[in-house]
């Protein structure tokens, strides 16, 4: 009777772990489809760089997952954290302070050109500088995604001396067009950025 009582109990338990690892799998689903939605809202930026993006770019909006190609998206898909393929936050200046990369496409016509920023804390100030870091004025922008990147994954530290580049984070700039596929890492080098192709 107690064998016939303990493989009960067993069945039940692995129905029991069999279904909650169902739930993981489907939560943790559903929590990715939804997670890009809310990282890419204007909402989730500092006060400052909402109201100079509604001021000075009032007919552009942040590249969103929905916006990319379907080639762009699948590689976006794959880098991990998933974060908004048009917001990327990091310590791209200072290990102190932190700055807001952003892929602005025209609202009305999405695919129409980008604009890749980059808005840093001034020094003891609420406010943000802007610094333009590229611009494409033709169609191709949904190919295009940013996203943040550790300096030491592509920069030992020879390379670290050699091109200054002594800050924590990086951003990437992924272009993964049908035809050719770049990408670029911006870091912040002798008080500007600098950007150069690598091998990703």
């Amino acid at each position: 009777m107690s064998l016939l009582l303990r493989m009960n109990a067993l069945r039940v338990t692995f129905s029991w772990m069999f279904l909650l690892l169902l739930a993981l799998v489907f939560d943790q689903g559903a929590g990715r489809a939804n997670q890009s939605p809310t990282l890419c809202k204007v909402e989730s930026l500092p006060s400052d760089i909402q109201n100079r993006l509604k001021s000075d770019f009032g007919s552009w909006k942040i590249q969103e997952p929905t916006d990319l190609s379907p080639r762009a998206h699948e590689r976006w898909e794959s880098e991990m954290p998933l974060e908004c393929s048009g917001i990327a936050v990091g310590h791209f200046e200072s290990a102190k302070t932190r700055s807001y990369a952003i892929l602005l496409i025209p609202v009305a016509h999405a695919d129409g050109g980008y604009r890749f920023l980059v808005f840093s804390e001034k020094a003891g100030q609420p406010t943000y500088e802007a610094r333009l870091l590229d611009k494409l004025d033709q169609n191709g922008a949904a190919n295009y995604f940013i996203h943040r990147t550790p300096i030491s994954k592509f920069f030992d530290e020879p390379s670290r001396k050699k091109f200054q580049a002594h800050t924590v984070d990086g951003i990437l700039l992924v272009d993964s067009a049908e035809n050719e596929y770049e990408v670029e890492v911006y870091f912040w080098s002798g008080g500007r950025y600098r950007h150069e192709p690598i091998d990703y």
